[in-house]
């Protein structure tokens, strides 16, 4: 199965090289097959520092805007893997003396690979990994049921019905977990037992830095999103952050 890596990117080319290509670079990823999308005025600040070895496309400015053009971008069902431009790497769960513990993955092809084809035979078109990097609370499963899915890394079969209509900006890796998982019949993959290490945030640049995130504006789409979908989602927040968990199908709580 052929797929295409998509990683939009603002402001850090630098970044990009020294992580996310060079993890791929590592699992001798093709290049042909690395999209990497920037705005039109940071285009050969890019084409100069990558030589023209990846494909590069001038998008959108802005996270949303950005994962709407990639969408249209592809074919329709098309696999693809979207990555952010800070991951350092991907690890996996394992556990010894009787403590769970992460190291890298090292068989990151096959995981894609073998990824797409589960989720073809179970008729998901989202997969995603745990949000965090804590061993403690991952777990050797891959489950179906309604969990948070980071958009920092995901594997999806394109489906512009929900890529290229998204209404939320700051809580739109949360809407997007959610659409996927009722327009494939309750069901969206999660691998359990991988995770990634990256600065979510926390290095200069970034799309991120085109959206408004102070809390007042995060607390308005809180706020919209459980409106919208309260039948599966609550509300967490905690001194000065507020964020949405999604309900288990028993009522129960996903912290994550």
């Amino acid at each position: 199965m052929k797929f295409k890596i998509v990683i939009p990117s603002y402001n850090r080319v630098e970044i990009l090289k020294e992580r996310t290509l060079s993890f791929l670079e590592k699992h001798k990823i093709n290049k042909d097959s690395i999209y990497i999308f920037v705005v039109r005025e940071e285009y050969d600040k890019y084409a100069n520092a990558l030589h023209d070895d990846y494909n590069i496309v001038i998008g959108k400015k802005g996270i949303s805007n950005q994962r709407s053009f990639i969408s249209d971008y592809f074919k329709e069902g098309e696999p693809l893997i979207s990555m952010d431009d800070d991951v350092k790497e991907l690890l996996e769960l394992y556990t010894f003396n009787n403590k769970k513990k992460l190291k890298p993955l090292r068989a990151f092809k096959q995981l894609l690979y073998t990824t797409f084809i589960d989720m073809r035979m179970r008729s998901v078109r989202m997969c995603g990994f745990y949000p965090v990097k804590n061993a403690f609370f991952m777990s050797h499963t891959t489950s179906l049921d309604l969990k948070f899915c980071i958009g920092q890394f995901r594997l999806f079969f394109n489906f512009k019905e929900i890529e290229m209509n998204r209404k939320y900006t700051l809580l739109e890796d949360y809407e997007t977990t959610l659409k996927y998982y009722l327009y494939d019949d309750s069901k969206i993959m999660r691998k359990n037992y991988i995770c990634m290490d990256a600065d979510y945030n926390k290095l200069p640049g970034g799309l991120s830095d085109t959206a408004d995130r102070r809390y007042v504006v995060k607390q308005k789409e809180v706020e919209l999103f459980y409106h919208d979908f309260s039948v599966y989602c609550f509300i967490k927040e905690k001194l000065d952050r507020i964020d949405i968990g999604f309900k288990t199908k028993a009522g129960g709580l996903n912290i994550w």
